[in-house]
């Protein structure tokens, strides 16, 4: 009884690990110190070499 409800513990943990996704494009926020157009500038550079 012990080994069908750890399965059944693990097997819900998973099923509620999926649901925790974000669909689509991720926001990046603003750097915690910096210049934010510095940071801003590298990231277009970044998407260049693609």
């Amino acid at each position: 009884m012990k080994r069908v409800s750890q399965i059944l513990l693990l097997g819900l943990s998973v099923l509620a690990l999926t649901a925790c996704g974000v669909r689509g494009d991720l926001d990046r926020p603003e750097p915690l110190w910096g210049n934010p157009t510095d940071h801003s500038q590298s990231d277009e550079a970044d998407g260049e070499d693609s």
